[in-house]
């Protein structure tokens, strides 16, 4: 049952960065693919992670930690460029 809850949680937590990404790349007009570009994922993963976001399961590839380390990544860097006005 913990490992359930755990796993709801990583999902949750993982939606939330996903979303905030889609937030900030709205925001600035960046294309679906300059997004999965961005994040260095091939067109099979962005669709798995696209469908992640929609309810589906969690994608393996890229692993949660490294896909949520590339969305931090990516979403400070936008965020800089967007802060700086260099858009």
């Amino acid at each position: 049952m913990l490992q359930a809850a755990d796993r709801l949680v990583n999902d949750d937590i993982a939606r939330a960065q996903l979303g905030l990404f889609h937030d900030l790349s709205d925001r600035i007009n960046l294309t679906p693919e300059d997004r999965c570009r961005a994040l260095d994922l091939s067109d099979r993963d962005w669709r798995a992670w696209d469908d992640f976001l929609a309810d589906g399961p969690l994608p393996s590839s890229p692993p949660l930690p490294d896909m949520l380390r590339r969305l931090g990544h990516v979403a400070f860097n936008l965020s800089v460029v967007t802060d700086s006005g260099t858009l």
